[in-house]
């Protein structure tokens, strides 16, 4: 496929890309920024069905891509205003697909992990871990960061593709009907004690405020740590019960 130059601000193209710095942005087009050259390398690789075209300038080598995928050189002032990390590399274009909903009805075997982090680079870390450890798949709560987010994407690269993404409720109406919810909490029993079931939603608390008081959960666990540390990143506490559950099984 040709190459598209694009050398100017006002272009439509380039106007697109510029939103899809925001989550409005990505929610609205259906499309997001992903760098990294070895993140380019594996969704190219991987997930060739959800490239949308490669981003690049005059200085660049010419990407070795599909010669079906779009290809667009941009100069380099231009290219500047989308590298969000400054990698200095070929930015791929992925498509955003919309989450298909999460429901109370029967789901898959496994742990389904409900995420309502507010941070980007947590979503896409806990994202990361998730895909990397087997769970079923990942709810996106109404208050987490968008998971296809710049910042978002560069902690989950190739994973965000790996793993089925949901779209669920707010925290506060969380309902895993008749699924086991289990939580997090620091009152909770000591995870090394806890057998988990066969089938369950786990959710950590919010960054800072955590759990809703009135949530109602099967289970609440705790990760026994030293006294003189108040809490885990919650990204991390969500990994160290990720890891003792793949263990168990």
């Amino acid at each position: 496929m040709k190459t598209k130059k694009i050398l100017s601000r006002d272009n439509p193209t380039f106007k697109t890309w510029l939103r899809i710095r925001r989550t409005r942005g990505i929610k609205k087009e259906g499309v997001a920024l992903l760098s990294g050259p070895k993140q380019v390398r594996e969704v190219l690789a991987a997930s060739p069905e959800r490239c949308a075209g490669i981003i690049f300038t005059p200085h660049h080598p010419t990407p070795v891509v599909p010669s079906t995928l779009p290809r667009y050189s941009l100069s380099p002032d231009l290219f500047r205003l989308l590298d969000l990390f400054d990698t200095g590399q070929p930015l791929l274009l992925v498509r955003v697909d919309p989450f298909p909903p999460f429901t109370s009805g029967p789901c898959p075997s496994g742990c389904l992990l409900c995420i309502p982090f507010q941070d980007p680079p947590n979503v896409g870390a806990v994202i990361r871990t998730a895909a990397a450890l087997g769970a079923a798949g990942v709810v996106m709560l109404k208050e987490a960061a968008h998971p296809f987010h710049p910042k978002s994407l560069r902690s989950a690269g190739s994973a965000v593709f790996r793993i089925p993404i949901l779209e669920g409720p707010s925290i506060n109406s969380l309902d895993a009907g008749e699924i086991p919810l289990i939580t997090l909490s620091p009152n909770g029993q000591d995870l090394q004690d806890f057998e988990f079931p066969s089938t369950f939603c786990l959710l950590p608390g919010l960054e800072g405020p955590g759990l809703p008081g009135r949530l109602q959960a099967s289970a609440q666990l705790a990760i026994p740590m030293d006294r003189q540390v108040e809490s885990l990143n919650a990204a991390t506490a969500t990994a160290i019960v990720l890891y003792c559950w793949r263990r168990g099984r």
